[in-house]
């Protein structure tokens, strides 16, 4: 028998999420669960967009610096894709025309930490560090590379920067096995997007197999280490329809089973990640905001497999 979450666990976490969330947050539960309109996402959205285009004010709630940074600009298209808005609007253009300007560059690419986080609380892996930015930047600049070539952007300069670093991308994912932190994820990306690649020397069949093969490589399968920062099957699959679903089956079933066993009373997840002491007191912060957000995206992922248990008729929340 197939397990569910029941309603009363998934009106318990809509409390908490009610409670403790930021706008940004509570818009987006509205969106996938209660019908709501993405405009008021994108309200909330754009409040963290500066007048450059690019994003920060701890958008992505382990860096709290205002000033705008690829990495948050990253994040937000990110939400903004999900949301399917439209890439002639403002969120979309500015972020573009922020990512066109010199001073935002970094070698071919863009950066994955900038100076200006020092100034402000933060997770220690978002200080500023040219070796951190070595290491992490190729992950961040292939997301923000499939967003420009995905998103209708009109500027041919960025347009050629974005393609010149995929097309080396593709040439070093057929080289070499470590991408950093967020390359293969990059890479995943992609999945549902191939035939908007640039053109290169090998096929979609032969780029899909190799990702597939990375994500298989990458996913931890072990339960018991879930609750450890380390990427789970719902990091690469989020439906039945994603490319790496029938071969991951079994663990993405195994963690919808995690999710609902391990959902706490009266409370969300926990996140499997601390500041390891660094900025106390905003970390308590960072921790509330992202376990909001963490709760919107693993409740996402129970019904998007029909884990959630239906609401019975005449037991409709009208709150």
């Amino acid at each position: 028998m197939t397990k569910r979450m029941t309603q009363a666990q998934f009106q318990q976490i809509r409390r908490w999420v009610l409670r403790n969330s930021r706008p940004l947050e509570w818009a987006r539960w509205q969106y996938w669960f209660e019908a709501g309109e993405a405009a008021r996402i994108a309200e909330a959205l754009g409040s963290y967009q500066n007048a450059d285009g690019g994003f920060g004010w701890g958008l992505e709630p382990d860096c709290m610096n205002p000033q705008s940074s690829p990495y948050q600009t990253c994040s937000a298209l990110t939400l903004a894709e999900a949301l399917q808005l439209d890439p002639q609007g403002p969120l979309y253009q500015g972020a573009f025309a922020y990512l066109s300007q010199e001073s935002t560059a970094y070698q071919d690419g863009w950066p994955f930490t900038v100076e200006s986080n020092d100034g402000y609380p933060h997770a220690p892996w978002m200080g500023y560090d040219p070796k951190l930015n070595q290491a992490e930047s190729f992950g961040l600049n292939l997301g923000l590379a499939r967003q420009i070539l995905t998103h209708d952007c009109e500027d041919a300069a960025l347009k050629a920067k974005a393609e010149s670093i995929v097309k080396k991308s593709l040439d070093l994912l057929f080289t070499q096995e470590d991408f950093g932190e967020m390359g293969v994820d990059a890479f995943c990306g992609w999945l549902k997007q191939l035939d908007k690649l640039p053109q290169s020397a090998y096929s979609q069949d032969q780029i899909k197999e190799r990702i597939l093969t990375l994500i298989e490589k990458r996913v931890e399968r072990d339960p018991e280490q879930w609750k450890e920062y380390t990427p789970r099957p719902s990091y690469f699959v989020r439906s039945k329809t994603d490319a790496a679903y029938p071969r991951l089956k079994v663990w993405v079933e195994a963690e919808l089973d995690y999710l609902i066993d391990t959902c706490p009373e009266n409370d969300v997840w926990e996140i499997p990640w601390s500041w390891f002491g660094l900025y106390p007191e905003d970390f308590q912060v960072a921790r509330t905001w992202w376990k909001s957000w963490k709760a919107i995206e693993n409740l996402a992922f129970l019904m998007a497999f029909d884990r959630i248990e239906p609401v019975k008729k005449g037991n409709e929340n009208h709150e």
